[in-house]
């Protein structure tokens, strides 16, 4: 009896200690859903934001300390944007289906975040290109070049990528470029591509690239406006810069 007492007692602490901690074992004011409906969504910290994506947390840990330790890894909330799936499923705790709901909540809020009806989005400075751009370029691990397919008053039309490359280079061809224009009846058109390492400044490359395209502009009479280089934080500017118009 004696004997069977004691294994009772010790599947019981077993379970104890298999037991997986939740956000249900936090007090209800730390609980991420609960205080969004008590305070709202901007009282939540990033980590309780992402947790209320993921759900759930390990046997160590809630989805909240879960989620800090992702952001803390990588550096706050401005760094997840530049992660891929498998960047976060190093994180332990992080298996493919935390990071893939992860990554499509970024990928969503990148999308969200340029929504706009084109035909009223004035695109006739450097800086509103690149405000237009950056939250889709700013982040990615390869270069992308972009065409912007703009009308007679600078609004744009179409954004196209053209070509993905790899870390430090792309393809472009400048009939790929003015397809995109001609099959939408563009006036002209901004070109622009992001630098990885987040440096804009321009290469000889780029530079010899832009010489390209504004000879092939100015034989199809489709106006090069602008090619801007996207960096972190920052841009290049040719026409801002001078170098070429």
């Amino acid at each position: 009896m004696e004997f069977n007492e004691s294994l009772k007692n010790l599947e019981k602490i077993e379970k104890i200690d298999v037991a997986k901690k939740t956000i249900k074992d936090l007090p209800i004011e730390d609980r991420p859903q609960e205080k969004l409906f008590a305070e709202g969504e901007s009282s939540l910290s990033n980590a309780e934001l992402i947790a209320l994506i993921i759900r759930t947390g390990t046997k160590e840990e809630t989805a909240v300390e879960l989620c800090q330790k992702l952001l803390n890894a990588y550096g706050g909330i401005g760094e997840l944007t530049k992660l891929r799936p498998s960047d976060i499923m190093k994180i332990k705790g992080f298996g493919p289906s935390k990071a893939a709901m992860v990554s499509a909540a970024l990928e969503l809020a990148r999308r969200i975040s340029t929504v706009s009806k084109f035909e009223k989005l004035l695109l006739n400075n450097p800086m509103a290109i690149y405000e237009f751009l950056s939250p889709q370029m700013s982040h990615l691990p390869y270069e992308s070049f972009r065409v912007l397919s703009l009308d007679t008053k600078k609004c744009l039309i179409k954004s196209s990528e053209i070509s993905k490359g790899t870390l430090d280079a792309t393809v472009v061809h400048p009939r790929e470029v003015f397809r995109e224009a001609i099959e939408v009846n563009a006036h002209s058109i901004i070109i622009s591509h992001n630098h990885p390492s987040g440096d804009p400044v321009p290469s000889q490359k780029d530079r010899d690239i832009t010489n390209i395209l504004l000879k092939a502009g100015d034989i199809l009479n489709i106006e090069l406006v602008d090619h801007i280089v996207i960096g972190r934080g920052k841009y290049f500017s040719f026409r801002e810069e001078g170098i070429l118009f």
